[in-house]
């Protein structure tokens, strides 16, 4: 019996051993990060505010509903420059167009504003969001000197076991822009809560 618990301390004396410097290790880790990201984000220069111009901004849609109005709504006070970005699929018969220029462009010419641009990709078996990223990885190539704003409407369920019935485009849109974007990309969030 006392063997035994011998043999158990001896065990976990090993054990601590070796987790106190394995600690030891990841602690120094972190704050040299934490060292090294704030050494990269400081800066003691007065704000620049030379060479301002309006970002480009592109609102990805499904198609036109409260959702995508609400997305539109919010991008003509950010820029006059808009960018509409809707993925075409197999199934789509054109109404996007009709319903783009009769619920939109009508109504943005009424109010003095330039109508954002329709801009519709074709993408066959259903793929949202590789388009959506690729055309914005290209209009940050092909503007070097400008912003992109990517507005990104979104449904907010009330609940949240709902979410888990609606898929995530969302999500997954805004990781993939975070990781393959600059710091010239900007992501903003307009969500549309549902009440029920």
């Amino acid at each position: 019996m006392w063997a035994r618990l011998s043999l158990r301390r001896r065990r976990s004396s090993r054990i601590t051993a070796l987790l106190i410097p394995a600690m030891m290790i990841v602690m120094i880790s972190i704050r040299r990060h934490y060292r090294e990201v704030a050494a990269e984000v400081e800066n003691a220069a007065p704000l620049d505010l030379t060479d301002l111009r309006n970002p480009l901004v592109v609102v990805p849609i499904l198609f036109w509903n409260k959702i995508a109005q609400k997305g539109l709504r919010f991008a003509f006070n950010v820029s006059s420059e808009v960018l509409a970005l809707h993925i075409e699929c197999e199934k789509d018969c054109g109404d996007m167009r009709q319903s783009w220029s009769r619920n939109v462009e009508e109504p943005a010419r009424r109010a003095g504003l330039v109508p954002p641009r329709l801009v519709q990709l074709s993408s066959p078996y259903r793929f949202v969001i590789s388009p959506i990223l690729e055309y914005v990885l290209e209009l940050e190539r092909d503007n070097p000197g400008r912003q992109i704003a990517v507005l990104i409407p979104e449904l907010v369920e009330r609940h949240w076991y709902h979410s888990f019935l609606h898929n995530q485009r969302a999500e997954w849109l805004r990781a993939l822009l975070l990781t393959k974007g600059s710091q010239r990309t900007i992501l903003v969030n307009v969500p549309w809560h549902l009440s029920a």
